[in-house]
């Protein structure tokens, strides 16, 4: 990634690609998509069914619950937190049981 030696970007982080694509943009060369408020419904959509949570009671041992907050608050993360992660993690299969 080379930078560009002057044009009307100066900003340093960008490189002549980026630049290019910005020039192109205010030239006015990209089409709007006639679909784009159809699309964003459909990822609002999508990313509000992924992210949809319920609400559980779960009885455990009392020793149980204080070694996961232990375990909690050695990461940072509220017991709460971590005991969702666990469960997620084990319902997807990246969590595995031990033989």
């Amino acid at each position: 990634m080379t930078k560009s030696k002057h044009t009307g970007h100066d900003a340093p982080f960008l490189d002549d690609e980026e630049r290019a694509v910005i020039e192109a943009a205010e030239r006015g060369e990209f089409e709007p998509d006639a679909d784009l408020t159809a699309r964003i419904a459909e990822w609002r959509t999508a990313a509000s069914d992924t992210s949809r949570k319920r609400a559980i009671t779960v009885r455990l041992q009392e020793r149980d619950i204080q070694r996961i907050k232990a375990i909690a608050l050695r990461k940072g993360m509220p017991y709460q937190t971590l005991v969702s992660s666990i469960i997620h993690q084990y319902a997807s299969g990246t969590l595995k049981e031990r033989d």
